[in-house]
């Protein structure tokens, strides 16, 4: 189950934040290339010698790449949704028309859990 965290920085960290945040998937980058690589050498045959690829391996490998591939995925959409956000504060604060609600500090609850 997916569970949706929201907490609070100073406006200044706001895109520091943002780039902590596609940090956290060099992990999964990292095995995305790797398996991108055994993909491509399983369906190439080059892992088993003569023997004819195993058809059951490679679907493994898909599988688990694209579930790494959509670990960087949503992490990048959840930064653009910030970063978009934070663009509308910075806008709203230059033209004097104040923060959207959503980004007034008091509606603001410094932790949120939901399914998501």
């Amino acid at each position: 189950m997916r569970i949706k965290l929201s907490y609070t920085v100073e406006d200044e960290q706001v895109l520091k934040e943002a780039a902590n945040l596609i940090g956290l998937t060099g992990e999964h980058l990292q095995k995305a290339l790797t398996l991108f690589s055994s993909t491509q050498s399983a369906l190439k045959g080059e892992e088993g010698g003569d023997d004819p690829p195993n058809i059951e391996k490679i679907r493994d490998l898909i599988e688990e790449f694209r579930q790494a591939l959509l670990v960087v995925d949503t992490r990048l959409a959840e930064v653009v949704d910030i970063i978009e956000g934070y663009e509308m504060y910075r806008i709203s604060q230059r033209t004097g028309e104040g923060a959207p609600d959503s980004f007034a500090p008091e509606t603001l609850p410094s932790t949120e859990l939901s399914e998501g």
